[in-house]
């Protein structure tokens, strides 16, 4: 199991591409692992050196007590990189590896060549919360006994039905990964925590990295008013909206997706 070493903590990584190609490392959202950049990893690894890694508290990187913050996961993503040998890299990130992303571009500006946020906010005074009913599935998820059920009973918040309908083979294969999942409940509320806090709204000015912005228009979980936020702030950003997809929409038109990441990134190499 590959590892690199952060501050005495051990945290997992995979790599995919040549390793003489400019580098894309690829950031996941809350208690997401490795296996949830899947539909970017294979496609974009045809034109980058595609980086991922776990989270503090996510997947198969060691549990921390305390330190949850975006800033602290930020600088994790930044020590990875260094780890690897890596100077600068283009960065994407979704959802919590959204903000992440954001902070990695403000904290160590050097270290990213060009940004790509999906479905995430600045927070803050910019930051437009879901309904209600998301909320409180969120505050109170399902809790059957059986974890497979459960995933299933929760996939509307992050799904569009269309989408979960017209393809049960990757409901199933998503199921597979929720499943496996080794995500621990403090790393949760670590990461929880961090999302609460989190509040780049006033420094959206600072960032000079071209910027992409990727959204689905149908998001229930981060709201797509959310993306247009960071559009309208962060200088000459690029904003792309998909017409009925969800939270996944990174799943759900997984070839458009890598297809406007590619066309952004290697047009400016």
């Amino acid at each position: 199991m590959p590892t690199v070493i952060i501050d005495d903590i051990p945290f997992f990584y995979e790599t995919v591409g040549d390793p003489a190609a400019p580098p894309l490392l690829i950031i996941t959202g809350i208690t997401d692992y490795t296996p949830k950049a899947a539909w970017q990893m294979a496609d974009l690894a045809a034109d980058f050196y595609v980086i991922t890694f776990d989270n503090r508290g996510s997947g198969r990187s060691a549990p921390l007590p305390a330190d949850y913050t975006i800033a602290n996961m930020a600088g994790d993503a930044a020590a990875v990189l260094s780890a690897l040998g890596i100077a600068s890299a283009h960065v994407f990130g979704f959802s919590m590896g959204g903000m992440i992303a954001l902070n990695m571009a403000l904290d160590y500006p050097e270290r990213v060549r060009r940004l790509v946020l999906g479905c995430t906010s600045a927070g803050g005074r910019l930051w437009v919360s879901s309904e209600e009913r998301v909320l409180q599935a969120l505050a109170d998820p399902p809790r059957s006994g059986d974890a497979r059920r459960d995933f299933h009973n929760g996939l509307w918040k992050s799904m569009s039905d269309s989408f979960a309908a017209e393809h049960p083979e990757v409901v199933e294969r998503l199921a597979d990964i929720s499943v496996a999942n080794p995500q621990t409940p403090a790393g949760q509320i670590g990461q929880l925590q961090a999302i609460l806090f989190h509040d780049v709204a006033d420094r959206l000015a600072d960032i000079r990295q071209p910027t992409l912005i990727l959204h689905g228009d149908a998001d229930l979980m981060i709201p797509p008013e959310n993306g247009r936020l960071l559009a309208e702030y962060i200088h000459d950003a690029e904003l792309i909206m998909y017409p009925g997809a969800g939270h996944l929409f990174f799943i759900e038109r997984a070839n458009e997706v890598n297809q406007a990441i590619r066309q952004f990134l290697v047009a400016r190499v």
